[in-house]
């Protein structure tokens, strides 16, 4: 995903619109084809500020998994924004001391694939759930607490505490 800012080097403070449609494969998510459905959709704009080019927007994407807590199939719509600045090799002194809050680029061409991957992967949740309110699964039986309830016993005691638990009941 380039983006051409050539006609963006003589004027100073405008801003260029950007929409690009992608896929998992396509930003090298490669494995995540199926996490992933449908197309990507990357959205934002790119201003000039002088030497340097600020690049924000909004990633929209559709990912499918299973709940961590129940197991069933879902579908997460996540509208992922970012923003970073780009500097041109050519505008400063490029080494390895080079302030490194930027990203260069060196054309008239600044490529953001790398930014949206990044953002993408940082943004997917490490235990999705359908709902806030997720019951799960029943530790003993395994039944799906949302849709039915089980006759397994919730309060189990540790067998090593059985000696104690005789000590409270008032037999």
């Amino acid at each position: 995903m380039k983006i051409n800012i050539a006609p963006l080097r003589k004027d100073l403070g405008r801003t260029q619109t950007f929409s690009f449609k992608t896929s998992a494969g396509q930003l090298g998510l490669d494995g995540q084809d199926d996490v992933w459905s449908g197309s990507i959709l990357v959205e934002g704009g790119v201003t000039n500020k002088g030497t340097i080019y600020e690049v924000n927007g909004i990633i929209n994407a559709t990912m499918s998994q299973n709940c961590s807590r129940c197991l069933e199939a879902m579908s997460i719509t996540l509208a992922i924004p970012f923003a970073e600045e780009y500097r041109e090799v050519d505008s400063v002194d490029f080494n390895e001391s080079s302030e490194p809050e930027f990203n260069y680029f060196n054309s008239d061409e600044i490529n953001i694939t790398d930014l949206v991957r990044e953002n993408i992967l940082l943004a997917e949740p490490l235990k999705p759930v359908c709902s806030e309110n997720c019951r799960g699964l029943c530790p003993e039986c395994g039944a799906n607490l949302n849709i039915n309830t089980c006759g397994c016993n919730p309060c189990k005691t540790d067998p090593r505490l059985a000696v104690l638990e005789k000590l409270l009941s008032k037999d």
